[in-house]
């Protein structure tokens, strides 16, 4: 019987073809392999997954090979690869999502402060160091820097009874004499 992943792609009369059988179980070996070594090269093309073609990754941008780990590596051909790419919103959401693990950010334009804020859980391990170096290596004279909100996942709500003092003036059909201008008089809200 021809394998399933084979038989897609042939027409049906081969499905009882025994030497198609034989051919197709002495190839999987040698098509497994070949596949293997495909997406391991398909894999260099990204220096967020390369291993062996960071190599290449570090002579395009820096012009020789760094001297550290290889996260440490991939983190400076990234930065390296936004400062090509300019201050825009979308590569702001890049260095925030790429400085966190759970990737629950948000990158916020604070255009008041003048200030690049990244709002995330205070679970999160954000690294603040690579978000600071990445931005600083783009950012324009008139943005001011980078802010960090850590902000919790819990909600609190609070119930109580509020009693606000309200303080209204007489009319003047309601004036006596020794009465004061203000009447006071308290209000309960839920």
């Amino acid at each position: 019987m021809i394998p399933e992943r084979y038989r897609q792609m042939l027409p049906p009369y081969w499905y009882e073809n025994e030497v198609a059988e034989y051919h197709f179980e002495g190839a999987a070996s040698a098509v497994d392999a070949f596949n293997t070594q495909r997406e391991d090269l398909l894999r260099q093309f990204s220096p967020l997954s390369a291993t062996w073609g960071l190599d290449i990754w570090d002579w395009i941008y820096f012009g020789k090979k760094q001297l550290l780990s290889v996260e440490e590596r991939r983190k400076n051909i990234q930065q390296k690869h936004w400062a090509y790419l300019g201050f825009t919103p979308s590569v702001l959401r890049a260095i925030g999502y790429s400085s966190s693990d759970t990737k629950r950010v948000r990158m916020i334009e604070d255009f008041d402060n003048k200030v690049i804020r990244y709002v995330y859980l205070v679970e999160d391990l954000f690294d603040t160091k690579n978000a600071v170096q990445a931005v600083e290596k783009i950012r324009p004279v008139h943005c001011n820097g980078v802010a960090f909100e850590p902000v919790s996942a819990e909600r609190i709500e609070l119930r109580d009874v509020l009693v606000v003092g309200v303080k209204e003036y007489h009319k003047v059909r309601e004036f006596r004499v020794g009465m004061t201008p203000i009447k006071r008089y308290e209000e309960v809200v839920r």
